[in-house]
């Protein structure tokens, strides 16, 4: 992402919860303007960024996301009263202030319409991003009048998303790989029912935990 998204999360603070998509939750942790920036896991369990506004009239929403460890960011316009068959393929476009438009596929989904740009682009839009006093998404192909999105805030948000960014890729580099078996030794297979196949007590997979040992979390 972006090398000026900067803003640090230690002075974070939760204000609420953003839903995500199939029932991912992600926490808002700050705001600035109408806008919010939140993170959280998606729906794959893969930790994400995201900034987003919502249009308290009508609950339309447009929100960015980046998944760490990706390439892309996730551009999503959401409103309740969209009924779109799953995989339509639609336009897109964004003007940001009064720089050139930008004409992008999107695909459809019920209430969703989502697109993406890639690190490199991201890097264009999130310079007219930051200084544009708003920007306009428009869905030619549709009956939906365009949205008028304000961008009061823009670069204390960006600033926000960058720095989760950067945090939590670094988290997720200080993680220890999973064990893996020794080399030619197939791991023992495990089973949803029935009794765990024999071997021996200190490899066996319990679904419990030993006496005095808390459980893991799920």
């Amino acid at each position: 992402m972006h090398a000026t998204l900067r803003i640090g999360m230690a002075a974070a603070f939760v204000v609420g919860a953003l839903a995500g998509p199939a029932g991912a939750a992600m926490v808002v942790y700050y705001r600035a303007g109408g806008w919010d920036a939140f993170s959280g896991q998606d729906e794959t369990g893969k930790p994400v960024c995201g900034v987003g506004t919502t249009n308290p009239a009508d609950q339309r929403s447009f929100s960015i996301r980046f998944q760490i460890g990706s390439d892309i960011a996730s551009f999503r316009a959401t409103k309740p009263t969209w009924n779109i068959p799953a995989g339509t393929m639609l336009s897109v476009v964004m003007q940001i202030g009064l720089d050139t438009p930008w004409n992008m596929q999107g695909v459809g989904n019920n209430q969703t319409v989502e697109w993406s740009l890639d690190r490199n682009t991201m890097q264009t839009f999130d310079a007219q991003f930051r200084r544009a006093g708003s920007m306009t998404v428009t869905f030619p192909a549709g009956s939906e009048p365009p949205w008028t999105v304000t961008l009061r805030g823009s670069t204390a948000i960006s600033n926000a998303f960058g720095r989760c960014v950067t945090d939590l890729a670094q988290r997720e580099a200080s993680q220890p790989p999973p064990s893996a078996a020794p080399a030619g030794q197939a791991p023992t297979p495990t089973q949803p029912f029935g009794e765990a196949p024999s071997q021996p007590a200190d490899a066996a997979s319990q679904p419990f935990a030993p006496t005095g040992t808390p459980a893991t979390p799920r």
